[in-house]
């Protein structure tokens, strides 16, 4: 059906054709661009309203959490389908010029043949009434038979172009629509993880168990070390993938990974704490035995001469006496020259808690400390050198603890939620304003291309 403003085309197209060769309604094509940007502007005007749905905070119940994700999920699809209409519309414009050239065109050239025709008719009819036959002058063309098929030439050109930069801007149109309306592989991945966001959210709660309690073990089966950051870049992937789709946050991928990583990656720090130690036992004992070759020699003279007598001496107490006198001399020089400590010192189960529980780690730093004291000079910068490096991993370590207990403590668990949706059940205690922080801090952008 025409539009008040339409064209009116011509119905005869003899002498060139049987049909119309250029059919078509530039103003129809304008007329539903306007429709089309019509319909744009409504959907980003409703995507407005939904991504402030999304970001409502005084919103309560338990509807609450599906309701923004729902509108979250529209709201993009509304941008997405509001862009396909803003991207297709400009072809659609160009076309719908195009269009009404390529007919002016043919509409003149149909003029032109039917006036060529009507005055070839003519001179034939002269030529009738007057008993004459003109004879007709050869052609190049070889178009004397025909008056009009230059006419037809041409508007075959006209057709022929029509038909050229139709199809160019159908394929525009259609890499627009699939650019937008049919997804990528990308595009389909999200899809995926936002339609099990609740059963990836489950399997990440569980991980981020297992990975705390391994944590622990990795001290004393250092193996456990790879497993668990196998764990730790699994967890990361489905966690960033949970953000690109808009089923998490930022602050998700902090605290359920990041927290879990710090308590790994201080306790292997902290668990260098050894070579620091082997330094400092080394520079100990540098240090004693260069104190012990100081002191023998200061009493080397007495030495001897007790070692002579001791010789002339026959046995008996008196042998014994200076036997017991070079002992206590020896004795003396080594309790003055310091003791190293070697093996980690004994602690309290107050201190061993202090360490996050590990005795041994716990025992070494007090031996650093006690290597310290007896040989300042010689072993302190590698006995503080150690214990910084030491008790910054463990600082790093409580931190990561901290954030973890934090964040299992007074969040939700994915996991029990995902049982009691499918199963039924109760679920993990949790503190309903820390969950509204975690949910609604550092979100990724509406816009986010990954």
């Amino acid at each position: 059906m025409s539009t008040a403003a339409s064209k009116r085309r011509p119905v005869d197209w003899q002498p060139l054709c049987e049909t119309d060769p250029v059919p078509g309604d530039p103003e129809e094509i304008r007329a539903e661009v306007r429709h089309m940007v019509s319909v744009a502007e409504k959907l980003r005007n409703q995507a407005r309203n939904l991504k402030a749905i999304s970001d409502e905070d005084t919103l309560k119940g338990k509807y609450v959490q599906r309701l923004r994700e729902d509108s979250t999920t529209l709201e993009k699809h509304m941008r997405e389908v509001a862009s396909r209409y803003e991207r297709v519309h400009g072809h659609l414009t160009t076309w719908a010029n195009e269009l009404e050239d390529f007919q002016t065109h043919a509409d003149r050239v149909l003029r032109q043949a039917k006036e060529k025709q009507a005055e070839a008719e003519r001179e034939k009819a002269h030529e009738a009434e007057s008993g004459e036959e003109k004879r007709p002058n050869p052609s190049a063309s070889g178009t004397d038979h025909d008056p009009v098929q230059t006419y037809r030439n041409q508007l075959n050109e006209i057709t022929g172009d029509r038909d050229d930069r139709a199809r160019h801007h159908a394929g525009k149109i259609n890499d627009e629509i699939e650019d937008v309306i049919e997804d990528s592989w990308w595009d389909d991945v999200k899809g995926w993880a936002h339609d099990n966001a609740d059963g990836i959210k489950a399997w990440i709660d569980v991980f981020g168990w297992v990975a705390t309690a391994l944590g622990f073990l990795a001290l004393a089966i250092p193996v456990l070390g790879w497993v668990i950051l196998g764990i730790a870049v699994l967890t990361i992937g489905f966690r960033l993938l949970l953000v690109a789709s808009g089923d998490a946050t930022w602050t998700d991928v902090i605290f359920d990974v990041v927290g879990a990583l710090l308590v790994v990656g201080g306790l292997r720090t902290a668990a260098k704490l050894a070579s620091g130690v082997k330094s400092t036992v080394n520079a100990a004992q540098a240090a004693r035995t260069a104190n012990l070759s100081r002191g023998l020699a200061g009493v080397k003279g007495t030495m001897d001469d007790l070692g002579r007598l001791m010789a002339k001496t026959a046995e008996g107490p008196g042998r014994q006496i200076i036997g017991a006198a070079r002992n206590g001399i020896r004795k003396s020089i080594s309790q003055n020259a310091g003791l190293v400590a070697k093996e980690p010192l004994p602690v309290s189960k107050l201190a061993t808690l202090g360490h996050l529980g590990d005795k041994e780690m716990a025992g070494m730093a007090k031996l650093l400390q006690a290597n310290k004291s007896v040989f300042p000079e010689a072993a302190g910068a590698a006995a503080d050198k150690a214990y910084t490096s030491y008790q910054a991993g463990l600082g790093v370590a409580w931190g990561g603890m901290g954030m973890d207990v934090m964040d299992k403590s007074l969040g939700k668990s994915d996991l029990t939620s995902w049982t009691h949706e499918h199963w039924g059940g109760g679920e993990k205690p949790y503190n309903e304003g820390y969950s509204d922080w975690k949910d609604n801090t550092l979100k990724p952008a509406a816009d986010t291309h990954w």
